[in-house]
């Protein structure tokens, strides 16, 4: 199933380096924008900011929910180095 949400590329990186990871999580920053927590360590900002970016989901707990253990891509996985990944970075 091809369900990774394309935002945030950096277009350095590219699609096909960037390893897919699972959400775990959400939690809110410091200005009230959602972040998704990945299985790898990392986090990525999931906006709703009509019309440039629309994740209408990522405003009720239901949505998010739904959306646990959904893939995004994760350009700081792939701007590491090779062998400097998180240990959970396996795509279990």
């Amino acid at each position: 199933m091809f369900s990774l949400l394309f935002h945030n590329l950096n277009p350095l990186v590219g699609f096909k380096t960037m390893p897919p990871r699972k959400i775990t999580g959400f939690h809110q920053d410091d200005l009230g924008d959602w972040v998704a927590d990945l299985q790898c360590g990392h986090t990525q900002h999931v906006r709703h900011n009509p019309p440039w970016v629309s994740h209408p989901w990522v405003v009720t707990p239901e949505g998010r929910a739904a959306h646990i253990g959904r893939e995004l891509f994760c350009p700081l996985c792939a701007a590491a180095p090779a062998g400097a990944q998180s240990s959970d970075s396996r795509s279990s």
